[in-house]
């Protein structure tokens, strides 16, 4: 897409001209558009937009079941967010360039740790039975602790009923293209100051297809079970929440791809494909939180919240490419073959990785009776995590860790100025059987928000986050099957360090809303994995590093209505560009990324939605990565509600790559194989509540 500079330039302008317009149509009557809403990610319950610190918000109830079906989908319009997939079932939330143990994910109120130092470990969270997910872009450690460096993910599980009584929905959709089912039947109930909810849900995937072909090996399954418990008496609240997800997974490996086609000899393709063992994850994430909530008489509460977490990961394959270095040599001791060929055949069926990630944490915090210009937050937590190997294959030790933090933050209110100042101290140590190491740093957040006029808003934040080094980091020293390299960590790996300057203008109308943001991200002693150029076990030999490097973008969101009742935008446009400071680029940067989506709503007879993704060249790569060219996707979807039983009954149905676009994305780890991206995909779903 060789002009997409001058496509996104010529519709800002567009876009402005009308946000131009609409502002001095409404005489400064102020009604804001997507501004509303409690922000539970950072204190003070501030909406949206009194908030200090900028955060974006989707509630997926507003979404609808077809956007929601996944996290990518449901913060497709969140700039500065990105995943990083190996095909459909494994996707990592980026944020701004940082990944892994660089973003934070808090789930049921607790810190979600799945081993996500993993370059192939996505987020394996359902989205059914989630409320809302809020997005911090930047270091949030004050709040939040080490890794919070790159950002905040905050998912908000599903909010009981308000009211006595009982509710059942029922979803369920279906992807042609994978041949994929997504179900889940949900019920909420309420009886006086007792709530109960309870939901299941499925997701059974084949491989997609793109222009190519099948691609082998992409295939997902997820069995999800929540429930919660709550009770509220008005001065003690109580919120009990369980989550358990099974999450069976295809690994896609460096086969030839373009082979397949080729049949000579069936029976030796088949002899072949019986002996290929096929590469797969199991995964199991067990996790309970029980959040208590007592308030005081003088206003003020004490907010306590215990989690629960047990991670089971194990991968199965690639027996037969450990210790095997002479299959290419002649045969001529039969005993030597046989005792290889019994040597494959004990561990055929077994996990070569087997891994337990046990997390226990405590959080709590004291919120001080509020005043007209004063509230003040002290708080805490304490985490202990323990990391165990029962498999042929470590990728990393059994070890231990321990976070300790405190934290103090405080909101002013003065006349046209609202100042966040916060402070945290942290420690982590770590040990294995022969490493013992504490980690330990002081950050800090400043931030204030004003009003430029009645309906314009400038935020500037300036904070800091550190990051200790994770266990892959540190003692990685196998090969990893699931990015086909040999990684080597280094034990004497320092604390990173993260300072940002985040600047926002907003500006809203009672038809639209304009927003920048300038960000400006340095980072000291950042980690990476590089390639050293040289082999171990007949893989390329890969370091983890230490450089110090720089992040920094823009982006730019419009959003409102038209003249024509029945048609709103939605546009956004992101730049990043991350660099090491002595030389070279960062990996996983996405390129100059446009959005635009047109809603038509036509009430009875139904909505619409018209979308286009562009995504200009990506020529500023790691050593590692390859280029990527641009290219433009067409997405069209429909949504029907009928009345069913004096119930709502909501049909939908969605075309993705309408124009069946070859395609590959630069956050791709397919792209390493040359796998195109996913080809058409045509939805169709309902959701059904009584």
């Amino acid at each position: 897409m060789k002009n997409i500079n001058k496509i996104v330039l010529g519709l800002i302008l567009i876009l402005n001209f009308n946000l131009t317009n609409s502002q001095e149509a409404v005489n400064d009557t102020i009604v804001p558009v997507s501004l509303e809403g409690v922000v539970v990610s950072t204190p003070f319950n501030e909406s949206l937009e009194n908030n200090v610190i900028s955060v974006d918000k989707v509630n997926l109830g507003d979404l609808g079941f077809l956007k929601s079906q996944s996290i990518p989908k449901a913060l497709y319009n969140v700039p500065g967010v990105s995943f990083i997939t190996t095909g459909p079932g494994i996707q990592k939330p980026i944020i701004r360039g940082l990944s892994g143990n660089r973003v934070v994910t808090v789930y049921q109120g607790v810190r979600f740790e799945n081993m996500q130092w993993g370059d192939e470990h996505g987020l394996e969270i359902h989205t059914s039975g989630i409320s809302s997910i809020e997005v911090i872009k930047g270091p949030m450690s004050v709040l939040y602790g080490s890794d919070a460096i790159g950002g905040v993910l905050y998912i908000s599980p599903e909010k009981y009923l308000s009211e006595n009584g009982l509710k059942v929905n029922i979803e369920s959709l279906y992807n042609a293209n994978y041949s994929g089912i997504n179900s889940s039947v949900g019920l909420n109930a309420k009886i006086n100051k007792f709530s109960l909810l309870a939901r299941a849900s499925i997701i059974d995937a084949g491989d997609y297809e793109n222009a190519d072909g099948v691609v082998e090996n992409t295939w997902n399954e997820m069995t999800d079970f929540k429930f919660g418990l709550g009770f509220n008496s008005g001065s003690y609240e109580s919120d009990l929440r369980f989550n358990y997800t099974a999450t069976n997974l295809g690994i896609p490996h460096e086969e030839e791809h373009g082979d397949h086609d080729d049949h000579d000899d069936d029976d030796h393709d088949d002899e072949e494909h019986e002996e290929e063992e096929e590469s797969y994850q199991e995964l199991e994430n067990t996790i309970i939180s029980w959040k208590n909530s007592l308030k005081f008489d003088n206003k003020s509460e004490l907010q306590v919240t215990l989690g629960i977490s047990d991670n089971l990961r194990k991968e199965f394959g690639h027996h037969d490419e450990e210790g095997h270095d002479d299959h290419d040599d002649d045969h001529d001791d039969d005993d030597h073959d046989d005792d290889d060929h019994d040597d494959h055949e004990d561990h055929e069926g077994e996990a070569h990785i087997d891994m337990q990630l046990q997390t226990t944490s405590l959080d709590f915090k004291y919120i001080f009776p509020k005043t007209d210009k004063f509230e003040f937050i002290l708080g805490g937590s304490i985490l202990d995590q323990e990391n165990s190997n029962a498999g042929e294959e470590e990728l990393i030790p059994n070890a231990e860790k321990q976070d300790l933090g405190f934290y103090g933050i405080s909101h002013v209110h003065l006349d046209n100025l609202d100042l966040m100042v916060g402070f945290r101290g942290d420690q982590r140590d770590i040990q294995t059987h022969d490493f013992s190491k504490s980690y330990s740093s002081f950050t800090s957040s400043i931030g204030l928000k004003t009003k430029i006029r009645s309906s314009s808003n400038l935020r500037i934040n300036y904070s800091s986050g550190y990051r200790a080094p994770n266990l892959s980091e540190l003692f990685a020293d196998g090969v990893h099957h699931g990015v086909a390299r040999y990684d080597k960590g280094d034990a004497n790996l320092g604390v990173e360090k993260s300072n940002q300057l985040d600047i926002v203008f907003n500006t809203f109308s009672e038809k639209t809303t304009f927003g920048v943001d300038f960000f400006f991200n340095s980072l000291d002693n950042y980690i990476y994995i590089k390639p050293t150029g040289t082999e171990m076990n007949d893989m390329p030999l890969y370091n983890y590093v230490q450089e110090d490097a720089i992040l920094f973008g823009l982006e730019v969101s419009i959003s409102g209505k038209t003249s024509a009742d029945w048609l709103t935008y939605n546009t956004s446009i992101e730049y990043l560009q991350g660099k090491v400071r002595d030389g070279g680029y960062l990996p996983f940067i996405s390129p100059l990324t446009f959005k635009l989506d047109f809603d038509l709503d036509f009430d009875e007879a139904g909505s619409y939605e018209i979308g286009l993704l562009s995504k200009a060249n990506q020529n500023d790569v790691a050593d590692f990565e390859t280029t990527t060219e641009s290219y433009s996707l067409v997405d069209i979807s429909g949504s029907y509600m009928l009345n069913m039983a004096n119930n709502d009954l909501n049909l939908f149905w969605s075309v993705s790559n309408l124009f069946d676009k070859e395609y590959i994305d630069h956050l791709s780890r397919l792209k390493n194989l040359n796998l195109h991206a996913m080809g058409r995909n045509i939805s169709v779903g309902l959701k059904y509540s009584f």
